[in-house]
């Protein structure tokens, strides 16, 4: 009943089911959340919960009638149940709060709540395959050793491509849109299939969408995605990656897309098209936009942050600048990494601890203060800790980005 009505008002609003905006049934959604997942991670202590969990997902998710789910698109049952299989509660719980990161934790979890419609269960199962998704690909060793970890991972393996993907300038992130969100802006024209493996694909995107992360500024939660179709030919068309791209959107990067426009797609596109729709979940459907003139953009970005080759006011142009190894300095410094460590691990076992609390109190204002207080520690620890784990991007080689993660886009006009 919960999650139905939750489904509801987030759809009658459908600004509710985020943080600060939550309602009685959201909120209660958001603790159940919780106390799964801690259960899973070994916080909490109760075999009776952690075994009914798992047996729900045997075989198959299936429904309370014992049919398996249709809807499971990715297997993310069996993903599941492999990751349960594969790692300690322990590793799990770390590999959670690595992809936390600086984020906010509840915004976190609503992210997959409200993927899943508000089902506890499906959002929990998303997350953990989520979290073995991102141990396999070690998405945390590409946020770790950058651009050159990538050039030096395909050089012994001796696998072209990645370079063109930086200084091809067929995809980089500028500006805002009318609601505030990071405009990723992706020039198709400049994609060959052949140019590059899907590997390389794989791993510059998962950059990329890392990347875009530092950008968003709360409460900003989701991004903006243009794709310039101009140009545009079958030989621009790499289905494969397409389909990568669509699942890391709807299963591994749930709720951070905004906004998808499709600018000056030719008559060609439209075949195209007819292969891809079928490919997308509904909601992701929804968010994508076809737009063919100036004045079309102008409608979801303003004048003065659309780069000018798109008819918009800003003059600056995309200049990719290599990176160097002297720029993560810091990332050598193991003594200073370490304190820093123990000083953001000791902050998620102080946060683990008030949350259990809460579990068992929801409505104690003293505990909520207490909640949000350590939120806002953990972003803090985890922004001083992010330069000596973390390399150095293009932007902020630009200076658009800082160590604190403030963005200045500096507009030419």
């Amino acid at each position: 009943m919960g999650t139905a009505i939750a489904l509801k008002q987030q759809q009658e609003d459908p600004k509710s089911g985020h943080v600060g905006t939550l309602s009685k049934e959201q909120c209660e959604l958001l603790r159940i959340c919780y106390t799964n997942l801690f259960v899973i991670f070994g916080i909490i202590q109760s075999e009776q919960q952690n075994c009914e969990f798992q047996d729900k997902t045997k075989n198959g998710h299936k429904h309370k009638n014992g049919t398996k789910s249709n809807n499971d698109k990715y297997n993310e049952s069996a993903e599941f149940i492999s990751a349960m299989e594969m790692y300690s509660s322990e590793e799990l719980r770390k590999a959670f709060w690595i992809l936390t990161g600086a984020d906010d934790p509840d915004v976190l979890l609503l992210r997959f709540l409200r993927a899943r419609k508000w089902d506890v269960e499906k959002a929990i199962i998303m997350l953990i395959s989520t979290v073995k998704w991102r141990l396999q690909f070690d998405v945390n060793e590409i946020i770790r050793s950058g651009e050159l970890g990538m050039e030096k991972h395909f050089a012994e393996k001796n696998i072209k491509g990645l370079r063109i993907q930086f200084t091809s300038g067929k995809s980089f992130v500028r500006g805002t849109d009318n609601e505030g969100r990071p405009i990723t802006y992706v020039n198709v024209k400049a994609h060959k299939k052949d140019e590059q493996t899907l590997e390389v694909l794989q791993m510059f995107t998962i950059y990329v969408m890392e990347t875009v992360r530092l950008m968003i500024q709360p409460p900003i939660e989701t991004g903006c995605l243009i794709f310039n179709m101009e140009g545009f030919s079958l030989a621009n068309m790499d289905l494969q990656y397409v389909k990568f791209m669509i699942q890391c959107f709807e299963a591994y990067y749930p709720e951070s897309l905004g906004i998808l426009l499709i600018h000056k797609a030719p008559w060609v596109f439209s075949q195209v098209w007819k292969i891809i729709t079928p490919l997308l979940d509904p909601v992701v459907a929804s968010k994508i936009h076809f737009t063919k003139t100036e004045q079309d953009l102008k409608k979801f970005i303003p004048q003065e942050h659309l780069i000018e080759e798109l008819g918009g006011k800003d003059k600056w142009n995309y200049k990719y600048i290599p990176p160097t190894e002297e720029e993560n300095y810091r990332m050598k410094d193991e003594t200073k990494k370490k304190e820093l460590m123990e000083i953001k691990t000791k902050l998620e076992y102080d946060f683990e601890n008030i949350i259990k609390k809460w579990i068992e109190d929801p409505d104690n204002e003293q505990i909520i203060d207490e909640k949000n207080q350590l939120k806002v520690k953990l972003k803090r620890a985890q922004l001083e800790l992010d330069p000596y784990i973390r390399s150095k991007t293009y932007y902020h080689r630009a200076g658009i980005l800082d160590d604190e993660r403030n963005v200045n886009w500096k507009y030419i006009h």
